[in-house]
């Protein structure tokens, strides 16, 4: 048995060489004020210390983890993984995103619409290609009403129905109950049990995307504290990285952060630790309406990309969208598309319908069929009209005059 005089130095002489909160006491049990290794997931050198005895002449031996170092030849017949983006360039898979922006600029607005479109499974994000699937927002600062109006505007902009975004879920903690991790007395940082369902939820679910808002309303640490910092980010990068999903942080600058465009705030190591960052500008001097998006970060891609963002009613777009957006002018091309498929059954089923806004009309019909998977009757209509203009579509009368009734069909060369 170990004195607890030798026990003391062996103590002291650890925390000295920086492994403090690293330690565990031989033969002891976990307590609140010396934690287990798992209270923090890295240390400054990547290595947990374990106390296992400690000898006549004040040695101490330690058990370090098994390592295991390689070489290239075990690459020799295999494909090298190749990096995934979340949002092409901008948010990488599998890792964390800090969007950083002063509050009012728009920071919410985008990310919503980011949490739409990948659940809706829509192909693009501000000028960008995205990856579709779940999406979970945690909303520790905007009540659900806010982003309940947030996302049937963004909804309607691309003609969706928000009623049927069932890959999307939303969870607006309680304010008091925001927290993902406290910190004690002596700086350790404690899981709390927002972070525990967070993790259960992400493994069961295995979603695309989170996005947490924001980092003040779930760090309850030092902001400016380095360790403190590195293990809280390390706990969702751990997340991040066996769950394959991006998660995304939304966060405020400093003083100093919004002066120079950085979006950097606090400690160094918020920016270090993360792969990814965004900067959200305040609205444009000479145009309220304008922003800049800007990647001031990217570990695994190019950084310095910046996109002009219009305000355009509904929601933000980028200041070539609207007609001109090939993106948008993609989704309105499979709508078009759509559109004809269905005239073409309910024509082969003898159900023919109209271009009128009443009964049998064809909007109000297509929206029925099961192929039309939430898109909405205001999608349809606007795709009629493009194709009335083109000259794909004509109105066709038919019956006596006294019943003359009117129906849609293709022109045919």
């Amino acid at each position: 048995m170990v004195s607890p005089a030798n026990r003391a130095i062996a103590y002291q002489s650890f925390e000295e060489l920086g492994h403090r909160g690293f330690i565990k006491r031989e033969n002891d049990a976990p307590s609140a004020d010396v934690p287990f290794p798992d209270a923090y997931p890295e240390g400054a050198d990547g290595e947990r210390i374990v106390v296992v005895e400690l000898g006549t002449g004040g040695t101490v031996a330690k058990a370090p983890h098994a390592y295991a170092a390689i070489t290239p030849a075990v690459w020799k017949g295999t494909t090298a993984e190749q990096q995934r983006w979340l949002a092409s360039g901008r948010i990488p898979c599998g890792d964390l995103t800090i969007l950083a922006g002063n509050g009012g600029s728009g920071k919410t607005e985008i990310v919503t619409q980011l949490l739409v479109h990948t659940a809706a499974g829509l192909r693009d994000w501000l000028g960008c290609t995205i990856e579709n699937g779940p999406a979970l927002f945690l909303s520790c600062e905007e009540p659900e009403h806010n982003i309940r109006d947030r996302v049937e505007r963004i909804a309607k902009h691309r003609c969706i129905d928000p009623h049927g975004l069932t890959d999307l879920h939303l969870l607006f903690p309680d304010l008091e109950s925001t927290w993902l991790v406290h910190a004690g007395g002596d700086g350790r940082l404690s899981r709390a049990p927002l972070l525990d369902w967070l993790e259960g939820w992400i493994r069961d679910r295995r979603p695309r995307l989170v996005v947490i808002d924001s980092i003040a309303a779930v760090f309850d640490g030092e902001a400016i504290a380095r360790r403190q910092v590195r293990a809280f980010l390390a706990m969702l990068r751990k997340i991040a990285r066996e769950n394959d999903v991006a998660i995304v942080m939304l966060d405020h600058p400093s003083v100093r952060g919004m002066a120079d465009g950085s979006g950097t705030a606090n400690s160094v190591d918020w920016r270090n630790s993360v792969r990814s960052m965004l900067h959200l500008s305040d609205p444009d001097k000479d145009d309220q309406d304008q922003r800049t998006l800007a990647v001031t970060k990217s570990n695994y891609g190019r950084s310095g990309e910046k996109v002009t963002l219009r305000w355009g009613g509904l929601t933000f777009t980028t200041a070539m969208a609207g007609e001109s957006s090939p993106y948008r002018a993609s989704v309105d091309r499979d709508i078009e598309e759509l559109f004809l498929r269905l005239l073409d059954k309910r024509l082969a089923q003898g159900r023919p319908v109209h271009a009128k806004t009443a009964k049998g009309s064809a909007p109000a019909e297509f929206v029925l069929d099961p192929e039309a998977t939430g898109i909405t009757s205001d999608a349809f209509r606007n795709a009629m009209e493009r194709l009335f203009a083109r000259g794909v579509i004509r109105n066709v009368d038919t019956g006596s005059p006294s019943k003359r009734r009117q129906h849609i069909e293709r022109v045919t060369a």
